[in-house]
């Protein structure tokens, strides 16, 4: 439901301080480097953690001092705990036996068995590169994908608070502390009393909060998880309601998108209130604009003509 969980290349990580004792950066750089050097022969792995293909495999030295030129760590850039390793995997042998792993992480980290888990590196492209010219390829356009997602996820977010009713924005970082899921939702109270303010007219209200609800990312199923707050203040209006406010008007795409989203997602509606045919074909038009396969299904769902 929400993106953050929904997203496969979303990886979840976090940085935990070092604690008195432990090795900085270079330290673990150091150590990392004389086992290399130790190494007679280095097998790289497919992605994945479970070593089902090899992809390269050396015992050029060449190989063994670009490594250790292509790994850098930032100072402050680690350990990352994550449950993941996207891999490609370097396993350095000696005499046939492994004496230390390392591996990619999106590009922007790299994780060994020197150090626990993954270390965030100071040159991504410097570190891509030792497995470009060795024809893995996969790795940097896995961390491609990844940027240009961040990109789009920095878009969403930034056009969602510039569609924020102006009475919400000064209350959503405190919005943001308390959320939390599934467990702990915000307290909409403070919300909702800030919007009455600025919006006395009900209708009025609930088109603002439907222009809102309409500026997301886009998908009704795997969404980022602050939207879910427009979605329910909109929950707290009886669908009569809603369908009223929109109902035989002059709806702007966001209202359109909004509306057909409160009215035909994948929250159960509890009250039965039928909506009429004309403005079920002005919303099933809007929505078969899209090409998003799931919104294509809801919106034949809710608001096909037989309804």
């Amino acid at each position: 439901m929400f993106r953050k969980l929904f997203v496969a290349l979303t990886l979840v990580a976090w940085t935990l301080p070092l604690s008195a004792g432990e090795k900085s950066s270079q330290q673990l750089i150091s150590e990392l480097f004389a086992l290399v050097d130790q190494a007679d022969q280095m097998v790289v792995y497919g992605q994945g953690s479970k070593r089902e293909f090899v992809e390269y495999r050396s015992s050029n030295r060449k190989d063994f001092e670009e490594l250790k030129s292509a790994i850098t760590l930032k100072p402050d850039g680690g350990p990352i705990a994550c449950a993941c390793m996207d891999g490609p995997e370097i396993a350095l042998l000696k005499n046939g036996k492994e004496i230390a792993t390392v591996w990619n992480h999106e590009g922007t980290a790299i994780g060994s068995t020197v150090w626990d888990g993954d270390w965030e590196n100071n040159d991504p492209d410097r570190w891509l590169r030792w497995f470009d010219a060795r024809g893995m390829q996969h790795a940097r356009e896995f961390f491609n994908q990844m940027q240009a997602q961040l990109r789009k996820d920095a878009d969403d977010e930034r056009r969602w608070l510039e569609t924020m009713p102006s009475s919400l924005k000064p209350l959503w970082s405190n919005v943001l502390s308390q959320y939390d899921p599934p467990g702990h939702f915000p307290d909409l109270k403070p919300l909702e009393a800030a919007l009455a303010k600025q919006y006395s007219d009900t209708y009025v209200r609930i088109r603002v909060l439907m222009t809102w609800y309409g500026s997301g990312a886009g998908p009704w199923s795997g969404y980022p998880e602050y939207e879910e707050v427009a979605e329910r203040l909109l929950r707290q209006y009886p669908n009569a309601v809603l369908i009223k406010a929109v109902e035989n008007r002059n709806l702007t795409d966001q209202e359109l998108e909004g509306a057909a989203r409160i009215l035909g997602g994948w929250t159960p509606v509890p009250d039965p209130t039928p909506i009429p045919a004309e403005l079920r074909r002005t919303l099933l038009e809007h929505c078969l604009k899209s090409s998003d396969q799931d919104k294509l299904e809801r919106a034949k769902k809710a608001f096909s003509p037989d309804k």
